[in-house]
Parts: C-alpha cells; sequence; structure tokens
C-alpha cells in the first residue's frame, strides 16, 4: 500500500489522470486535467466516488485538458472538493508581464470559465503559492512542497513561459471574446493513414533533428515531480523540453548525475516535438506513460519511441498506453521489442484507461 498508481483515464486525445498513495492509514489523490467533455462525463462517477482531492492541477488550456472542466464548472454544486487547486488564470499571466505572438488555438473561453467556476465553488486557488502564479520563478517553489506525505518539486512553467501566453490570451478577451467554444470534435476514426512498416530504422528516427514545439500554451503547462517512500513520478502535461532541461538542470541533474524516475507521464502525448535526446540523458527511467487515443494529432510520433529506446539499449523499457492508438500498433512488433529490449502494455482490445503501479 506503500506504492503511488497512476491512472491514465480515458481523455481522447489527452490528459485525464488520477494520482493515488497512501498516508496515515488511507488513499490521498492528486486530480490532473479532464480531456474532454466526454472523457469528465465518463470519469465523473470516480471523482464522486473519491470525492476529496488532496490537489486538483489543470496543466494548461489546452481544450483536450480543459474543456472536461465545462460540464463540471456549470453544475449547481461540485462533484469532489479539491485543498488546492493549481491553474494559471490570466491574472497569473500578467504577474509575470508580457509580450508575443497569436495562437490558434486558445481555449480562452474554457479557461475563464474554468477561472470563474473556481470562485463559484469557493476552492482554494494557488494556495501553496499564496494565491499568486504558479511558477519555478516563485520563491515558494525554491523547495518541494509537501501535501499530505506526498513532495512535490515543481518543474514548469517558468515566469517566461507565462509572459509568452499572456499576450494571445489577452488579444481574445481585448476581442470581445469572439473565440468560439471548442466542443468536444467529432472522432475521425481511422480517417487518417498510416503508413505500415515491417521494419523501422529505428536509430534513424532517432538522430532525425529536433523541431521544438512553438505552442505558446504548451509551454506554459504545470509540470511536476511527485515523491513518495523513494517513489518518483515526472508529471509533464504538454511542457516544453527546452523548461524540463532548464529547470532540471537547476536542480543539479545532468548527464552525469541523472534523475531516477519510476515512471515518466511524456509531454504532449508523445509528440516529438517536446522530448528530445537531451533530456532523455538527463533521466533515469525505464517506464514511460503515454496518454492519447491518437485520433486527431497521429500521437504517439514515432520519432519520439525510438528516442527512448536509442537512449537505453541495455535495460528493458516499458511504453505504457490508456488506448490503442493506431500509430502505436508498429511497436506491438515481437521483432522490434527483441531488438530494442522493451515491452508495450496497453488496455485490452476495445478498452481504454490503465492503471500504472509506481
Amino acid at each position: 500500500m506503500n506504492k503511488m498508481s497512476l491512472t491514465m483515464h480515458p481523455a481522447s486525445e489527452g490528459d485525464a489522470l488520477i494520482l493515488r498513495w497512501h498516508h496515515d492509514g488511507r488513499d490521498r489523490h492528486i486530480l490532473i486535467d479532464l480531456g474532454r467533455q466526454r472523457d469528465y462525463r465518463a470519469l465523473l462517477p470516480r471523482l464522486r466516488e473519491i470525492g476529496q482531492f488532496a490537489l486538483f492541477v489543470m496543466s494548461h488550456i489546452d481544450a483536450d485538458h480543459i474543456a472536461g472542466a465545462m460540464p463540471l464548472v456549470a453544475s449547481h454544486d461540485a462533484p469532489f472538493k479539491p485543498a488546492d487547486v493549481w491553474f494559471n488564470g490570466y491574472q497569473h499571466l500578467r504577474e509575470a508581464q508580457q509580450r508575443t505572438r497569436y495562437f490558434e488555438e486558445l481555449s480562452v473561453l474554457q479557461a475563464e470559465k474554468f477561472s470563474k467556476g473556481i470562485a463559484k465553488f469557493r476552492w482554494p486557488w494557488n494556495a501553496a503559492f499564496g494565491g499568486e502564479r504558479v511558477s519555478t520563478d516563485q520563491p515558494r517553489a525554491a523547495q518541494p512542497i509537501g501535501i499530505e506525505g506526498l513532495q512535490i518539486t515543481l518543474l514548469g512553467p517558468c515566469d517566461q513561459d507565462l509572459i509568452r501566453l499572456e499576450k494571445p490570451w489577452g488579444d481574445v478577451l481585448r476581442a470581445g471574446g469572439m473565440l468560439t467554444e471548442q466542443l468536444d470534435p467529432p472522432d475521425p476514426g481511422r480517417r487518417m493513414r498510416f503508413e505500415q512498416l515491417s521494419h523501422l530504422d529505428v536509430e534513424a528516427l532517432a538522430a532525425e533533428r529536433f523541431d521544438a514545439d512553438p505552442e505558446e500554451a504548451n509551454g506554459s503547462s504545470i509540470s511536476f515531480l511527485a515523491e513518495h517512500k523513494g517513489h518518483c513520478v515526472l508529471l509533464s502535461g504538454d511542457a516544453h523540453a527546452a523548461t524540463l532541461e532548464r529547470r532540471l538542470q537547476a536542480l543539479g541533474y545532468g548527464p552525469h548525475n541523472r534523475l531516477r524516475l519510476d515512471l515518466f507521464k511524456l509531454p504532449h502525448h508523445g509528440s516529438h516535438k517536446n522530448l528530445t535526446n537531451t533530456l532523455l540523458g538527463m533521466l533515469d527511467c525505464t517506464r514511460f506513460a503515454i496518454s492519447t487515443n491518437g485520433n486527431i494529432h497521429n500521437h504517439p510520433d514515432r520519432k519520439t519511441v525510438a528516442r527512448i529506446l536509442v537512449a537505453d539499449r541495455a535495460r528493458e523499457k516499458t511504453l505504457y498506453f490508456n488506448s490503442r492508438p493506431q500509430n502505436a500498433k508498429v511497436w506491438d512488433s515481437q521483432g522490434l521489442q527483441q531488438e530494442w529490449n522493451y515491452r508495450v502494455i496497453q488496455p485490452p482490445e476495445g478498452e481504454e484507461g490503465l492503471i500504472i503501479d509506481v
């Protein structure tokens, strides 16, 4: 009972995660993101069953993370109670200053509704940070934050990540909220074409040039380490690789002093734009979790998985999926698994969601 578990609930192409640990005779929980609206409705009975959360983190304002909160904040009474909510609203971006370019798919209206919902339910908001922004530049982030026997080390965002998001968010507000509500998109099914290959050149994929994720919303993701009784999980939202690298370096980690992890929830659902060979070289980790059904953005990217395999050839690695994304089927190959010393764990055929014991 001392170990943690991470449940990756069905979340369409996004995240809806619950971290569980045991402290003082009972289970404690952190809720991270809510996926799409249909995902929240499916998760609602479990949220009611848990009832009390030690923390609710809304990592950032992309619709595949925050849209599920829309039916939540529209309800008269909250179906659960968090001891604290970590979320950077517009006022927290303003704290960090301003300037940058427009971002196409900003879920500003949903973010504003979520902010109003926090106030309506009278939930504590960023209480661990004195009500101010959740940022690694905050003095309160200098040391790990204790939450009911769990130690949390904030990895991102930094103030500059928040600054980059302030202008596009403000542009939408100043335009009178003319951005349409991002509802659940129709399931595209199998409309995308996937190249079926009998063999992948894993080394060539891993060596391809890294193109960094330019999206401001992803860069503003709240990411953190969660540690309990010697077990450590990295929960990265959609964080930029550069943000994670800078913070880990500031904490003293690098290729000669790697951070030991029991599980790494990959950023941005396995996008190749959010995982570098440099970041992998800073981590001592063999277990990687990917939350996506792959139906819209074709995640996980093959280059991402290839980088993981090439970074640690000797030890057995495990890839965890909360769904069966079409783009991940190539990694089911027994030949590849034997050659690159890894295994794949997925839900049974026709099911979604996965519990990972840490």
